[in-house]
């Protein structure tokens, strides 16, 4: 069982991140911070694969349609860690926190960390302290989040013990927000 701080004992993380934007030029944006983090601006974090990119409609009061991703990133960082890494490339960007759900230049989610048990299987951490939740508390409700992950991991269970696509199922077709694909998988990192 992971202390509460996430710790963990030596090896590799593997973590999904959500990659989102709506202001300025998204595409451009999650490009930028997906090389930036392929060229290691978080240190002994690599970037192992991307889903499809969505453009989704927004959530809560802000305006302007979404770009939305998912990354698959290995990391010997903590979580906790790799939080504060993403945050400062977030500010690099632009972003400016001064609302919950306002316009933001980009967002990057920590969605789900794990990490290999004896036999090599990933299992998720769980954390919850302030500034952190691990699995991401509002992952199960998103479509934007669950159907790029989904590209990411198919049929392996990767929240609750359950595969993206069986949480993606309970989401009702009104709630849903993704209006199209705009890049397949891995062209994000092109």
């Amino acid at each position: 069982m992971p202390s509460p701080a996430g710790s963990h004992a030596g090896g590799e993380l593997r973590a999904f991140v959500g990659v989102g934007g709506n202001l300025g030029d998204r595409l451009a944006t999650l490009r930028s911070a997906v090389r930036m983090l392929a060229e290691g601006i978080v240190p002994r974090t690599r970037v192992v694969s991307s889903s499809a990119v969505y453009e989704t409609r927004p959530v809560g009061p802000s305006k302007g349609a979404f770009l939305n991703a998912v990354i698959e990133l290995r990391t010997e960082l903590e979580p906790r860690q790799l939080l504060e890494g993403l945050l400062e490339l977030e500010a690099r960007h632009g972003r400016e926190r001064r609302k919950r759900w306002d316009a933001r230049t980009l967002d990057l989610d920590l969605l789900v960390v794990q990490r290999a048990d004896d036999h090599g299987a990933w299992q998720e951490l769980r954390v919850d302290v302030e500034g952190l939740t691990l699995p991401h508390p509002r992952i199960g409700d998103r479509d934007f989040v669950l159907v790029p992950l989904s590209d990411l991991t198919g049929g392996e269970a990767v929240l609750d013990g359950c595969t993206a696509g069986a949480w993606l199922d309970a989401i009702a077709e009104t709630e849903r927000t993704i209006l199209r694909r705009v890049l397949e998988v891995g062209e994000l990192l092109r």
